[in-house]
């Protein structure tokens, strides 16, 4: 498939899991630690492909890029469950944008990938209009926690595309992939091991499973699926280019919460989030 419907199917499955997790947050998990964990912990399934598909093993160079990728996009979700306690879905997928306006300079700097004027012109367009389609205002949120947590994970994330963007430059994607999932993992355990609210995981799992185990595989499997198609419309197109079309994540969430809320009115805030009419004239351009 072409890089560019990989690049606008990636935010579609993404704001479907930021609004399963702006719910499971509020209602499920106890800590942004138990998200970021259990969203780390599910990486390790595409490891089960090592049983039928041969991979290609790197320079130890390129294994420790793209692990090590993998362990700074753990950091980058515990960002973005700590922000996603104080804002709305869509603001949040918004600030998300910081990595795309990002990701194109850093390109730029240290992949020597060029943008036209038009290409511009468009990232331009995108970033404006995701930001009024998600309602968002830097005028509330100037003293606000979420301002400065979900620049902190897009500058992570910017990061993690460029890092991707290297490894599969020199590696076939599957195997670039694989490490990347090992390296999430290690992340995942690490906040389990290492700090005091992520080694109470495992017994809040437990206890949570039992009620919400569907909703934990439905949501992680998405994610699996979401990450993957990112990291192959990163492995076949320009960086720059996928990380600005990630910006219509907003569009999406928007989408969804208004055709879903008069169904689920208690699991789709975004619906009434904003002003309506604004945001409708924001997903037209």
């Amino acid at each position: 498939m072409n890089w560019f419907y990989l690049a606008i199917l990636a935010p579609a499955l993404y704001a479907i899991i930021n609004i399963l997790d702006d719910n499971l947050l509020r209602k499920v998990y106890k800590t942004p630690e138990f998200g970021t964990i259990i969203t780390g912990l599910f990486s390790l399934l595409p490891l089960l492909s090592l049983l039928f598909i041969k991979i290609t093993i790197p320079s130890i160079h390129i294994i420790l890029s793209a692990m090590i990728a993998g362990l700074l996009m753990i950091f980058s979700y515990l960002f973005y469950f700590k922000s996603l306690k104080t804002e709305t879905p869509s603001v949040v997928a918004a600030l998300w944008m910081f990595s795309a306006a990002i990701v194109p300079f850093l390109a730029y700097l240290l992949l020597n990938e060029e943008l036209s004027f038009f290409q511009y012109l468009g990232f331009s367009i995108v970033l404006i209009s995701s930001i009024g389609i998600s309602g968002f205002s830097f005028k509330n949120l100037r003293f606000s926690k979420a301002l400065y947590l979900m620049f902190i994970a897009s500058l992570i994330s910017a990061f993690v595309a460029l890092i991707e963007k290297y490894v599969y430059n020199s590696l076939d994607f599957w195997s670039g992939f694989i490490f990347f999932s090992i390296g999430m993992s290690i992340g995942s355990l690490s906040l389990s091991i290492f700090t005091k609210k992520g080694r109470s995981f495992f017994k809040e799992f437990q206890n949570s499973f039992k009620q919400w185990g569907w909703i934990f595989i439905l949501s992680e499997l998405l994610n699996i699926v979401a990450v993957l198609i990112f990291n192959l419309a990163v492995s076949k197109g320009p960086v720059s280019l996928v990380s600005v079309l990630s910006g219509i994540q907003p569009l999406y969430v928007l989408f969804f919460a208004i055709f879903l809320y008069p169904y689920f009115p208690k699991h789709f805030r975004e619906a009434i989030h904003g002003n309506k009419l604004k945001r409708a004239l924001f997903m037209i351009l």
